[in-house]
């Protein structure tokens, strides 16, 4: 990632701590507002909250990451004297506007990410395993109680139901080609009118295609999880998801009192833990049951606990980050640019900014064409090997040369005739920055472009040259790193034959011992 891109990511991470705890408490409203109406209503209420929650950050990201492209940061009163100058030109450098702790709020932000993606991933495979392992067909009299209520609840798609061995509780996997999951203890302990009152629920599921709906739900909670707004939002959807199919299921079947009846034996039957069980069902059979016994008057709206604590936190947080730190500049001590004050936003005030004002149009047209960003141009001049062209600019961008890569070789000081024009082949043959660095740091080089290339097409790393170095090679080309390379020598094995006694051998002699298996 370059730096404007971790600059807008970890700035949209901050702010959606306001913004979710707003989109959350609004959401909140709502709800309470909607009390004694329909659960569906609730449920439609939360799911755009949450989506809400995962345009509104998007959104920043993408308005910061523009911003940061159309307007450079602010140079120094030196570049803006210096600009009078028509065309590209070198001044006082212009100071870095991202906090320097910012890429270690977006590392953290990604490994949570990636950690909760693993156990999401995790759970789909478990789910996808049980709908294959340990199962057997229902019998016929469940196969017709489905398809009879599929026929009520207007399902055109084929379900499938089985006997498993293994599920604890009745569940639904997959949306395209939905399968019923009904543990054999509640087959053997529920009477047939129950069972088929768990079906109409399953059933319901399918209908309003929750298996889809949740892996959405699921995605957005991993990105976002480190706000306890995107988790609420998400326990209130699963708790209106099973109320919306609750009505379903009692109005397929027409018995509530029953119904109610059954989540109760159903909670009986549980072998683990009621408080793991509850939070996996995404809603408490208690609350259910007390709702299909009272109604949603029962209900009581309370906010949630963490709204006091984030909006403070968030505060905090904004005005932190963007605090810069004393202290902090820029430690590269190359000459950066100088630029035109500017008159307006917009890519041809970034390209005053950057210097390139005696540019002809068709020029602009191509910079624009192939996403050279002032910023790109910038940092690129940054780099320290002059002022790039823009067909120089156009062709680094197409083959896509970033302007760490042009510093990283610049830093290494391993070739000699480097110019912006060599920075392509170096990219294209996957020549490494810290590599060079590393072959330089020996005390060899500098070579030409074209040996580096070939000394990486032939496969020669640093390695070799350290075993250059163990043989008394202090001035070495490519071609003695070559036949290091092509003959297998080390250092360790080099510097086992000096340790006999051997320390006066020329590079020729040791690989002719090599040749002969001696070494």
């Amino acid at each position: 990632m370059n730096n404007a891109l971790i600059d807008a990511l970890g700035w949209a991470l901050i702010h959606f701590l306001w913004q979710g705890a707003l989109i959350a408490i609004l959401a909140g409203l709502a709800n309470a507002v909607l009390r004694r109406r329909s659960p569906n209503a609730r449920y439609l209420v939360s799911c755009a909250a949450l989506v809400f929650m995962l345009v509104v950050p998007l959104v920043t990201f993408m308005a910061l990451y523009a911003d940061a492209d159309s307007n450079p940061p602010p140079l120094q009163p030196a570049a803006v004297a210096a600009s009078t100058f028509h065309g590209p030109v070198q001044g006082a450098s212009a100071q870095p506007d991202a906090p320097v702790y910012m890429p270690w709020l977006v590392r953290i932000w990604l490994c949570g990410v990636a950690l909760l993606s693993v156990r999401s991933l995790g759970g789909w495979i478990v789910a996808q395993r049980l709908r294959r392992w340990k199962i057997s067909t229902a019998s016929e009299a469940i196969q017709r109680s489905v398809r009879r209520l599929s026929s009520r609840l207007a399902i055109q798609r084929t379900v499938r139901v089985f006997e498993s061995t293994v599920a604890e509780i009745p569940g639904v996997i997959g949306w395209i080609k939905p399968v019923i999951l009904l543990p054999a203890s509640a087959i053997t302990a529920l009477s047939p009118e129950q069972i088929e009152l768990l079906l109409a629920h399953e059933l319901a599921h399918i209908r309003r295609y929750d298996y889809l709906v949740n892996l959405v739900q699921t995605a957005i909670e991993t990105v976002l999880f480190y706000h306890p707004a995107v988790w609420w939002i998400g326990s209130q959807i699963r708790a209106e998801r099973e109320h919306c199919c609750d009505d379903l299921a009692v109005q397929a079947c027409g018995d509530r009192v029953a119904y109610a009846r059954t989540l109760a034996t159903l909670e009986g039957l549980r072998t683990r833990a009621p408080g793991l069980a509850l939070a996996a069902d995404g809603g408490s059979l208690l609350t259910r049951i007390q709702r299909l016994a009272k109604g949603d008057r029962a209900r009581r709206y309370t906010p949630p606990a963490w709204i006091g604590a984030v909006i403070p936190v968030a505060v905090v947080l904004l005005a932190v980050f963007a605090v810069k730190p004393e202290g902090v500049r820029a430690t590269d001590d190359r000459p950066a640019i100088a630029a035109a004050p500017q008159a307006s936003n917009g890519y041809l005030a970034g390209l005053t900014a950057a210097g390139y004002t005696s540019i002809s149009v068709d020029e602009i047209i191509s910079l624009k064409n192939n996403n050279v960003q002032p910023r790109y141009i910038k940092e690129m001049m940054a780099a320290g090997l002059g002022i790039p062209k823009p067909d120089q600019l156009v062709k680094l961008r197409q083959n896509s040369v970033e302007p760490d890569f042009a510093s990283g070789v610049v830093d290494s000081k391993l070739v000699s005739d480097l110019a912006f024009e060599c920075l392509v082949p170096l990219r294209q043959h996957g020549v490494d920055p810290r590599e060079m660095a590393r072959i330089r740091s020996l005390g060899f080089g500098p070579f030409t472009t074209n040996e580096v290339v070939k000394m990486r097409q032939q496969g020669v790393t640093s390695r070799d040259f350290e075993t250059l170095k163990e043989a008394g090679v202090t001035r070495a080309g490519a071609e003695e790193a070559l036949m290091v390379q092509r003959n297998g020598l080390t250092a360790d094995r080099v510097r086992s034959m000096k340790n006999q006694g051997f320390s006066n051998l020329s590079l020729g002699q040791i690989v002719k011992l090599r040749r002969a298996g001696i070494i």
